[in-house]
């Protein structure tokens, strides 16, 4: 479904606080050093001994602020493959089967608990509830190249927007430059330069863009995807950032 592309730092004291300083940078030279370990820990982890499947690798490698998730080749019992997600803070792991695929949206369920990756986003679900959701900051292929780059070159990320059905992202330098749209399912994926953006910090905010004869307008309530006069996508916005 094309949704998208629309057709879509006295002597005494001295002393005391010099051994303070000493102190302090006892500890903080210790602690930097223990982030620097666990740095190291993460980054020389063997992709080999991630998958299932001995001597596999994963073919897809996405990062959060919390987690690194793997999506890994099937073998006989589960022919979709393999979801495995490790805690970068203690490295504990989970894997599980991929019960869905749609695009680069991957699909793992464990009973009531649905684990959902894509190179955009993790969720986790819970009973049709979000329970957790963080985004991908590095999404690459088995050979180390990138998925996806959100936004053109040379812009970054000013505003993320989720919708139920669409990650909607702000992109530009100083100023707002770009609309970009996402699909949550599948990943399809719509960018355009916008032709309506706030002028001033006090201003509602709200953006447009246009393909043709659609429009799409983000403000900070509310999606809508308008084709010549008919609205045919209107979600509220469910997180804002």
């Amino acid at each position: 479904m094309n949704i998208l592309g629309i057709n879509f730092a006295y002597f005494p004291k001295f002393k005391l606080i010099w051994a303070g300083i000493i102190t302090l940078k006892f500890f903080t030279d210790n602690q930097v050093l223990a982030i620097e370990l666990n740095k190291s820990t993460l980054q020389t982890i063997d992709l080999k001994e991630i998958c299932p499947i001995e001597n596999s690798i994963p073919k897809r490698s996405f990062e959060t602020f919390k987690y690194k998730a793997y999506i890994c080749l099937g073998d006989s019992h589960n022919s979709l493959g393999y979801y495995v997600r490790v805690t970068k803070s203690d490295n504990v792991k989970i894997t599980l089967p991929i019960t869905q695929r749609n695009g680069e949206t991957y699909l793992a369920k464990s009973r009531e608990i649905t684990h959902v990756a894509s190179p955009y986003e993790l969720l986790i679900n819970k009973s049709g509830r979000i329970i957790n959701r963080e985004r991908v900051i590095n999404a690459v292929s088995a050979n180390g190249q990138p998925l996806t780059s959100t936004c053109p070159q040379g812009e970054n990320i000013l505003i993320e927007a989720v919708t139920r059905n669409f990650i909607i992202y702000i992109c530009g330098s100083d100023q707002p430059g770009s609309y970009v749209g996402v699909t949550r399912m599948g990943n399809e994926r719509v960018i355009l330069p916008l032709q309506l953006k706030p002028s001033g910090a006090t201003e509602k905010q709200k953006y447009l863009a246009v393909k043709g004869n659609t429009r799409f307008l983000l403000t900070r309530d509310k999606l809508q995807i308008v084709e010549g006069n008919k609205v045919i996508i209107k979600e509220k916005i469910l997180q804002w950032q």
